[in-house]
């Protein structure tokens, strides 16, 4: 258990510093002696091992407190934010205990009141629990998952201290983490990351008060993690005169990062990017290195390309990806339909589609229901968005494929935050198009593209919009379409 890691530092590096807080310095000593007086706060609510608790506290440190001590004491735990999740407010019913500063549930579940001046008061005056803990088991029910939500709704999975540790140990292998390794915690979400650099004796930094560039430079960050949409965002806020870390690897998750954005940020602010191919249902699957767009399958991790019969491919075929691995889950908690069809004879059929290029190297074109079918001609909707984005005319930018009246697909691309005229804009997208083997297109304008928390475009969100409106109309101010003779 991390805990015992945190405990193992404490004893023999007393003064190493494994948070730094908003500016604030805490000690494995300190971060030890926080987990018992947290951990003994909670032994009074009598909870029994296996409960689950619901945890709302957007506090980055007392969370990972909460969660350190809950797992202590063999209490399942789920963070959330419940302004942020609305939609797993009906869920709560089904914990033993909700710790929040609000009240979810008007009295349908057990609601301990909790907020940073509590937490606090329990650290600066609260007595130590010492009573050792529980011998973990590979079985136990560790944590509650929500899955993003991309392609549906929010669905719940049940980590074991099985897929919880392999998923630790994976991030601490890919990127070799070290007592020396700084981790600033640029997504809340994130748990394998500044876990392994914790248990590796590094220091995870928590900055609230700068941006991510400036984090970076002012507490010389060597590792952190954020998903292509991010990264670009980080990119783009960056000052000109922002001196380029002479260490600094970027865990990219999510979404593939694009060959122009990994050139830029290579040349700009990264010295490694490694982008892993993961879900959470199996945790990693592949990494990719390199420039190109194909990731190296991770050890004990089985993948196969198959056709929508379930039968393998052969190697330079696209097809749909499944993955198998030893410590996968196999089910999700609320959503029996899965059996069968997400979860299939030992398989997980996550819904992407991809192609293996021998047995050890996998790229992932993109989700099946996303990818653009355009007069029998198949293409990924991200490679569009990397030629619209690179135009340096709009902040954001979605692609899907709507039918039109006629039944025939064409491209919709969703635009945000516009920074030239709609004429400019719609021509320079017509040149950039014409490489492209499909016809009519369209370009909706937006106040923003609908993304979940970490990033992933929500393009089932998306077409609904975009069907909405080229009903209500063909063109208007928050629609533009080529002339017919000019269309990629």
């Amino acid at each position: 258990m991390t805990g015992a890691y945190v405990a193992y530092h404490a004893a023999e590096r007393p003064d190493a510093v494994a948070i730094v807080d908003n500016g604030r310095r805490i000690t494995y000593a300190e971060f030890a002696r926080d987990i018992r007086k947290i951990k003994h706060a909670l032994r009074a609510l009598n909870l029994p091992a296996g409960s689950r608790a619901a945890i709302d506290c957007d506090d980055a440190y007392l969370d990972w407190l909460l969660r350190l001590a809950f797992e202590q004491l063999r209490v399942v735990t789920a963070t959330l934010g419940l302004p942020e999740k609305q939609d797993v407010l009906p869920l709560l019913r089904d914990f033993d205990i909700v710790l929040t500063g609000r009240d979810p549930s008007n009295g349908a579940v057990r609601h301990h009141p909790i907020t940073a001046a509590s937490l606090r008061g329990v650290l600066e005056s609260g007595e130590e629990d010492h009573e050792p803990a529980p011998s973990p088991r590979p079985d136990d029910p560790i944590r509650i998952v929500w899955t993003s939500g991309t392609t549906g709704a929010t669905k719940r999975l049940l980590y074991t201290r099985r897929i919880h540790e392999v998923s630790i140990a994976r991030v601490h292998w890919i990127v070799g983490l070290t007592r020396r390794s700084r981790y600033l915690l640029a997504m809340r979400s994130a748990v394998s990351g500044p876990t392994a650099c914790i248990r590796a004796g590094g220091t995870v930094v928590i900055e609230d008060r700068m941006s991510v560039g400036e984090a970076i430079a002012a507490h010389g960050i060597t590792h952190t993690n954020m998903p292509p949409f991010v990264l670009k965002l980080v990119l783009d806020e960056l000052p000109k005169d922002f001196a380029k870390p002479a260490d600094l690897v970027i865990i990219s998750f999510g979404a593939a990062v694009s060959p122009a954005l990994r050139e830029k940020a290579l040349a700009r602010f990264a010295t490694e990017i490694c982008d892993v191919y993961a879900s959470n249902e199996v945790d990693s699957i592949s990494c990719n290195r390199g420039k190109g767009e194909i990731g190296c399958i991770l050890p004990g991790v089985r993948v196969e390309v198959v056709d929508e019969q379930g039968r393998p491919l052969p190697f330079g075929r696209a097809g749909l990806i499944r993955v198998r691995t030893g410590y996968m889950l196999n089910e999700y908690i609320d959503f029996p339909e899965a059996a069968g069809r997400i979860f299939k004879d030992g398989w997980f059929y996550g819904g992407d589609v991809g192609v293996l290029h021998g047995a050890h190297r996998l790229q992932v074109l993109g989700r099946s229901d996303d990818v653009l079918n355009i007069g029998w001609v198949k293409i990924a909707p991200e490679v569009i968005e990397d030629v619209v984005i690179n135009l340096g005319d709009v902040a954001d930018a979605c692609v899907c494929g709507v039918p039109n009246r006629d039944g025939i697909e064409e491209v919709c691309v969703a635009v945000a935050g516009q920074r030239c005229s709609d004429e400019k804009l719609l021509q320079r997208i017509t040149e950039a198009f014409r490489d492209f083997q499909f016809g009519q297109f369209h370009v909706i304008k937006m106040s923003a593209i609908p993304r979940t928390a970490n990033g992933k475009l929500r393009r089932k969100v998306l077409k609904g919009i975009v069907a909405a409106r080229m009903q209500a109309q063909s063109r208007g101010p928050d629609s533009m379409r080529p002339p017919e003779d000019a269309a990629g």
